[in-house]
């Protein structure tokens, strides 16, 4: 059996490849196969780590919550200003372009997951736990007097992050009206009418 240290490493080796490969893909269906291919390995190889694609997904899906809730939360703990900070969390969501691969990753485990969210909570947790960053943000605001929410709290959490959600879809989908411009527009302009706050 491989030392820990060996294992840790491999588990990378393979994430990375399968991370690779769904950039090169529009969102194709992702297999073991095609990774051991690549990394020059066979498919038991793999196997070893990730018995199946959907337990590599999975974990592709949990490595998303570094950078969209753990560097996020970071992210915006040192932004002093709430407008700003607002503007910079919407910012750090949404993909950086149409081949951002991580961001496929996410869409993956999604539409892995199908219509069970239920019963994966790996999956289900990703948004809940940035919509918690968005409520905790935005209560914040309220609170300085910096927003004047015109809705729930978490109303306004909830739809800046289904707006992320869908509008990056779009733009990893490669629709040719969506850019991450314009997805940035359309909640910078939500966001100025839902906290009646002036976004920069």
């Amino acid at each position: 059996m491989a030392r820990p240290n060996t294992q840790a490493e491999r588990r990378e080796d393979i994430l990375q490849a399968a991370i690779s490969l769904v950039g090169e893909a529009d969102l194709a269906v992702l297999t073991i196969p095609q990774i051991a291919d690549k990394l020059g390995k066979t498919a038991n190889a793999i196997r070893y780590y990730y018995p199946d694609v959907e337990s590599l997904i999975a974990e592709l899906a949990r490595r998303s919550d570094i950078r969209f809730f753990e560097n996020r939360r970071t992210l915006t703990d040192k932004i002093p200003d709430p407008i700003d900070r607002l503007d910079a969390m919407m910012a750090a969501g949404l993909p950086s372009g149409s081949d951002d691969a991580e961001w496929r990753v996410i869409w993956m485990a999604v539409l892995d997951a199908g219509f069970e969210l239920h019963n994966r909570k790996d999956v289900q947790s990703i948004y809940h736990r940035q919509v918690d960053l968005y409520e905790s943000l935005l209560n914040d605001g309220a609170r300085t007097g910096a927003f004047a929410l015109q809705q729930e709290t978490r109303d306004i959490a909830m739809t800046l992050m289904s707006m992320e959600d869908y509008l990056g879809y779009r733009i990893v989908a490669r629709d040719p009206q969506m850019s991450r411009e314009v997805a940035l527009r359309l909640m910078k302009g939500y966001a100025t009418v839902a906290t009646q706050s002036q976004s920069r």
